[in-house]
Protein backbone atom coordinates (compact mmCIF):
# COMPACT_ATOMS: atom_id res chain seq x y z
CA UNK A 1 0.00 0.00 0.00
CA UNK A 2 2.40 2.54 0.71
CA UNK A 3 5.99 2.52 -0.47
CA UNK A 4 8.74 5.12 0.97
CA UNK A 5 11.00 5.60 -2.35
CA UNK A 6 13.40 8.62 -1.05
CA UNK A 7 11.22 9.47 1.78
CA UNK A 8 8.26 9.92 -0.68
CA UNK A 9 4.80 8.82 0.46
CA UNK A 10 3.86 6.68 -2.81
CA UNK A 11 0.22 5.60 -0.85
CA UNK A 12 -2.51 6.25 -3.23
CA UNK A 13 -5.89 7.39 -1.94
CA UNK A 14 -9.17 7.05 -3.30
CA UNK A 15 -10.66 10.50 -4.76
CA UNK A 16 -13.50 10.34 -6.31
CA UNK A 17 -16.03 8.27 -8.66
CA UNK A 18 -17.20 9.41 -12.18
CA UNK A 19 -21.09 9.56 -12.96
CA UNK A 20 -21.37 10.80 -16.83
CA UNK A 21 -25.11 12.01 -16.75
CA UNK A 22 -27.14 13.56 -19.40
CA UNK A 23 -27.74 16.62 -16.93
CA UNK A 24 -25.58 17.21 -14.02
CA UNK A 25 -28.72 19.84 -12.77
CA UNK A 26 -30.77 17.34 -12.89
CA UNK A 27 -28.74 14.69 -10.71
CA UNK A 28 -28.31 17.22 -8.41
CA UNK A 29 -31.87 18.19 -7.87
CA UNK A 30 -33.21 14.19 -7.58
CA UNK A 31 -30.17 13.54 -5.21
CA UNK A 32 -30.30 16.69 -2.71
CA UNK A 33 -34.35 15.07 -2.32
CA UNK A 34 -32.34 11.77 -1.48
CA UNK A 35 -30.35 13.64 1.12
CA UNK A 36 -27.30 13.04 -0.59
CA UNK A 37 -25.42 16.71 -0.27
CA UNK A 38 -24.75 17.67 -4.03
CA UNK A 39 -23.61 21.07 -5.13
CA UNK A 40 -22.71 22.65 -8.54
CA UNK A 41 -19.28 22.16 -9.45
CA UNK A 42 -18.47 24.17 -12.70
CA UNK A 43 -16.59 24.17 -15.94
CA UNK A 44 -13.78 22.70 -17.46
CA UNK A 45 -13.08 25.10 -20.16
CA UNK A 46 -10.61 22.99 -21.76
CA UNK A 47 -12.89 19.74 -21.90
CA UNK A 48 -16.05 21.29 -22.57
CA UNK A 49 -17.37 19.51 -19.60
CA UNK A 50 -18.73 20.39 -16.16
CA UNK A 51 -19.69 18.93 -13.46
CA UNK A 52 -21.74 18.65 -9.84
CA UNK A 53 -20.59 17.05 -6.91
CA UNK A 54 -21.24 15.10 -4.30
CA UNK A 55 -18.56 15.28 -1.42
CA UNK A 56 -18.42 12.27 1.48
CA UNK A 57 -15.67 14.00 3.42
CA UNK A 58 -12.99 14.49 0.73
CA UNK A 59 -14.35 11.66 -0.96
CA UNK A 60 -16.53 12.20 -3.60
CA UNK A 61 -18.91 11.47 -6.71
CA UNK A 62 -18.45 13.90 -9.55
CA UNK A 63 -21.56 13.87 -12.05
CA UNK A 64 -20.21 14.94 -15.54
CA UNK A 65 -22.04 15.86 -18.89
CA UNK A 66 -20.36 17.72 -22.32
CA UNK A 67 -21.44 21.45 -23.05
CA UNK A 68 -18.97 22.35 -25.89
CA UNK A 69 -19.17 19.10 -28.48
CA UNK A 70 -15.96 20.52 -30.27
CA UNK A 71 -13.80 21.07 -27.03
CA UNK A 72 -14.89 17.16 -25.76
CA UNK A 73 -13.88 15.64 -29.04
CA UNK A 74 -10.73 17.38 -28.59
CA UNK A 75 -10.00 15.93 -24.95
CA UNK A 76 -10.94 12.86 -25.92
CA UNK A 77 -8.25 11.94 -28.15
CA UNK A 78 -5.88 11.72 -24.81
CA UNK A 79 -5.50 7.98 -24.19
CA UNK A 80 -7.07 6.81 -21.14
CA UNK A 81 -8.87 9.74 -20.58
CA UNK A 82 -11.85 9.94 -18.89
CA UNK A 83 -13.08 11.36 -21.96
CA UNK A 84 -11.27 8.76 -23.88
CA UNK A 85 -13.08 6.38 -22.24
CA UNK A 86 -16.39 7.79 -22.68
CA UNK A 87 -16.06 8.22 -26.05
CA UNK A 88 -14.97 4.68 -26.65
CA UNK A 89 -18.28 3.38 -24.69
CA UNK A 90 -20.33 5.40 -27.05
CA UNK A 91 -21.24 7.18 -24.18
CA UNK A 92 -22.70 5.24 -22.56
CA UNK A 93 -24.22 7.04 -19.40
CA UNK A 94 -23.34 5.89 -15.88
CA UNK A 95 -20.13 5.22 -13.28
CA UNK A 96 -17.30 5.42 -15.96
CA UNK A 97 -13.91 5.47 -13.90
CA UNK A 98 -12.69 6.33 -10.26
CA UNK A 99 -9.65 8.78 -9.87
CA UNK A 100 -6.81 7.46 -7.11
CA UNK A 101 -4.66 10.91 -5.16
CA UNK A 102 -1.41 10.98 -5.07
CA UNK A 103 1.05 13.55 -3.56
CA UNK A 104 3.53 12.51 -6.12
CA UNK A 105 2.21 12.42 -9.57
CA UNK A 106 5.90 12.73 -11.27
CA UNK A 107 7.28 10.05 -9.45
CA UNK A 108 4.28 7.82 -9.96
CA UNK A 109 4.08 8.11 -13.86
CA UNK A 110 7.81 7.05 -13.83
CA UNK A 111 6.91 3.83 -11.92
CA UNK A 112 3.82 2.75 -14.15
CA UNK A 113 6.27 3.69 -16.98
CA UNK A 114 8.74 1.58 -15.77
CA UNK A 115 6.29 -0.99 -15.35
CA UNK A 116 6.02 -0.93 -19.49
CA UNK A 117 2.57 0.59 -19.34
CA UNK A 118 2.16 3.55 -21.52
CA UNK A 119 1.79 6.69 -19.47
CA UNK A 120 0.56 10.83 -20.32
CA UNK A 121 0.91 13.19 -18.68
CA UNK A 122 1.01 14.56 -15.72
CA UNK A 123 -0.90 17.52 -17.11
CA UNK A 124 -2.32 20.91 -15.52
CA UNK A 125 -5.63 21.07 -15.04
CA UNK A 126 -8.29 23.84 -14.01
CA UNK A 127 -12.20 24.16 -13.20
CA UNK A 128 -13.49 27.42 -13.00
CA UNK A 129 -15.89 27.11 -9.93
CA UNK A 130 -19.69 29.39 -9.99
CA UNK A 131 -17.72 32.18 -7.97
CA UNK A 132 -15.28 32.31 -10.39
CA UNK A 133 -12.30 31.15 -8.08
CA UNK A 134 -10.29 28.35 -9.87
CA UNK A 135 -9.19 25.22 -8.98
CA UNK A 136 -6.18 23.41 -10.03
CA UNK A 137 -4.40 19.82 -10.28
CA UNK A 138 -2.57 17.82 -11.71
CA UNK A 139 -4.10 14.62 -14.44
CA UNK A 140 -1.56 11.22 -14.62
CA UNK A 141 -3.53 8.83 -17.51
CA UNK A 142 -1.63 5.31 -17.93
CA UNK A 143 -3.19 1.76 -19.23
CA UNK A 144 -2.06 -0.94 -21.96
CA UNK A 145 -4.73 -1.80 -25.02
CA UNK A 146 -6.98 -5.18 -24.80
CA UNK A 147 -8.09 -4.73 -21.03
CA UNK A 148 -11.59 -4.80 -20.56
CA UNK A 149 -11.51 -1.77 -18.26
CA UNK A 150 -9.22 1.03 -17.60
CA UNK A 151 -7.01 1.68 -15.13
CA UNK A 152 -8.14 4.40 -12.41
CA UNK A 153 -6.21 7.85 -13.80
CA UNK A 154 -4.24 9.49 -11.08
CA UNK A 155 -4.81 13.22 -9.63
CA UNK A 156 -2.95 15.38 -7.84
CA UNK A 157 -4.92 18.79 -6.54
CA UNK A 158 -2.57 22.02 -5.85
CA UNK A 159 -3.81 22.31 -2.64
CA UNK A 160 -3.11 20.31 0.82
CA UNK A 161 -5.82 17.86 1.86
CA UNK A 162 -6.34 20.17 4.78
CA UNK A 163 -6.42 23.30 3.25
CA UNK A 164 -9.01 21.41 0.51
CA UNK A 165 -10.85 20.12 3.32
CA UNK A 166 -11.68 23.87 4.97
CA UNK A 167 -11.97 25.19 1.78
CA UNK A 168 -14.99 23.17 0.50
CA UNK A 169 -16.21 23.15 4.27
CA UNK A 170 -16.72 26.58 3.85
CA UNK A 171 -17.91 27.12 0.41
CA UNK A 172 -20.84 24.73 1.50
CA UNK A 173 -19.58 21.86 -0.73
CA UNK A 174 -19.13 19.62 2.16
CA UNK A 175 -21.93 20.05 4.63
CA UNK A 176 -20.74 18.96 8.06
CA UNK A 177 -24.13 18.03 9.63
CA UNK A 178 -24.31 15.01 7.15
CA UNK A 179 -23.00 12.10 8.28
CA UNK A 180 -22.68 9.68 5.33
CA UNK A 181 -19.43 8.33 4.15
CA UNK A 182 -18.55 6.21 0.49
CA UNK A 183 -18.15 2.32 1.96
CA UNK A 184 -17.11 1.13 -1.64
CA UNK A 185 -17.63 0.77 -5.25
CA UNK A 186 -18.25 -1.92 -7.06
CA UNK A 187 -17.03 -3.52 -10.70
CA UNK A 188 -18.39 -6.00 -13.35
CA UNK A 189 -15.83 -7.73 -14.99
CA UNK A 190 -16.03 -11.43 -16.77
CA UNK A 191 -12.80 -12.08 -15.32
CA UNK A 192 -12.18 -10.95 -11.52
CA UNK A 193 -9.38 -12.84 -10.61
CA UNK A 194 -7.03 -11.43 -13.78
CA UNK A 195 -8.51 -7.93 -13.20
CA UNK A 196 -7.92 -7.88 -9.67
CA UNK A 197 -4.36 -8.98 -9.77
CA UNK A 198 -3.30 -6.64 -12.24
CA UNK A 199 -4.54 -3.87 -10.20
CA UNK A 200 -3.23 -4.99 -6.99
CA UNK A 201 0.52 -5.34 -8.72
CA UNK A 202 0.26 -1.70 -10.52
CA UNK A 203 -1.70 -0.02 -7.60
CA UNK A 204 0.80 -1.65 -5.62
CA UNK A 205 -2.06 -2.61 -3.03
CA UNK A 206 -2.28 -5.33 -0.17
CA UNK A 207 -3.64 -8.85 -0.31
CA UNK A 208 -6.85 -9.40 -2.37
CA UNK A 209 -9.97 -10.50 0.14
CA UNK A 210 -11.65 -12.94 -0.93
CA UNK A 211 -16.06 -12.56 -0.57
CA UNK A 212 -18.73 -14.98 -1.13
CA UNK A 213 -19.68 -12.43 -3.99
CA UNK A 214 -17.18 -10.46 -4.81
CA UNK A 215 -13.14 -10.09 -4.53
CA UNK A 216 -11.93 -6.73 -3.37
CA UNK A 217 -8.96 -4.57 -3.24
CA UNK A 218 -8.66 -2.47 -0.30
CA UNK A 219 -7.33 1.61 -0.62
CA UNK A 220 -6.66 3.66 2.79
CA UNK A 221 -10.19 5.06 2.44
CA UNK A 222 -12.63 2.28 0.37
CA UNK A 223 -12.76 -0.93 -0.87
CA UNK A 224 -13.36 -1.70 -4.20
CA UNK A 225 -15.46 -5.02 -4.84
CA UNK A 226 -15.38 -7.06 -8.26
CA UNK A 227 -18.06 -8.96 -9.48
CA UNK A 228 -18.36 -11.45 -12.13
CA UNK A 229 -21.71 -11.82 -13.78
CA UNK A 230 -23.93 -13.67 -12.33
CA UNK A 231 -23.71 -12.17 -8.90
CA UNK A 232 -23.25 -8.74 -10.66
CA UNK A 233 -26.41 -9.39 -12.67
CA UNK A 234 -28.65 -10.12 -9.86
CA UNK A 235 -27.80 -6.52 -8.38
CA UNK A 236 -28.45 -4.40 -11.41
CA UNK A 237 -31.48 -5.95 -12.86
CA UNK A 238 -29.14 -7.75 -15.74
CA UNK A 239 -27.61 -4.56 -16.90
CA UNK A 240 -24.15 -5.13 -17.46
CA UNK A 241 -21.20 -3.82 -18.64
CA UNK A 242 -17.58 -4.31 -18.05
CA UNK A 243 -16.46 -1.57 -15.46
CA UNK A 244 -17.84 0.51 -12.28
CA UNK A 245 -21.64 -0.16 -12.04
CA UNK A 246 -22.41 0.82 -8.03
CA UNK A 247 -21.10 2.90 -4.81
CA UNK A 248 -22.30 1.87 -1.25
CA UNK A 249 -22.94 5.06 1.35
CA UNK A 250 -23.43 4.71 4.86
CA UNK A 251 -25.68 6.82 6.58
CA UNK A 252 -26.69 6.01 10.68
CA UNK A 253 -29.51 8.29 10.00
CA UNK A 254 -31.71 6.55 7.77
CA UNK A 255 -32.47 2.44 6.58
CA UNK A 256 -31.45 1.22 3.38
CA UNK A 257 -32.51 3.03 0.28
CA UNK A 258 -31.18 2.65 -3.48
CA UNK A 259 -31.04 5.52 -5.92
CA UNK A 260 -31.22 4.16 -9.02
CA UNK A 261 -29.77 5.87 -12.30
CA UNK A 262 -28.82 4.24 -15.32
CA UNK A 263 -26.38 2.06 -15.22
CA UNK A 264 -25.34 3.56 -11.70
CA UNK A 265 -27.05 2.58 -8.50
CA UNK A 266 -25.92 4.66 -5.25
CA UNK A 267 -26.72 2.31 -2.57
CA UNK A 268 -27.76 3.53 0.71
CA UNK A 269 -27.07 0.95 3.93
CA UNK A 270 -27.22 -1.86 1.44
Amino acid sequence: MKEKKGGLDMTLYFDHLVHQVQSPENSRVFLNKRNIHTVNGGQHTMWGTYNTLSYFGLNYIEQIAIYDRDLFEQAAKLPYSLHYTFKNEKERYGFSRIALRTNNIEEQGARLHAMGLEVYGPDACSRTRPDGSVVEWKLLHFGKQGLPIDFPFLIEWAEEDEKRYLQLKESGAIDTNHTITMESVQFFVKDVQTTVALWQEVLELPEPQRHAQFTSLQLPNIRLDFYEKAAASTMTLGHLKEGPFGVTLKDPNRTKETLIFPAAFYWVNR
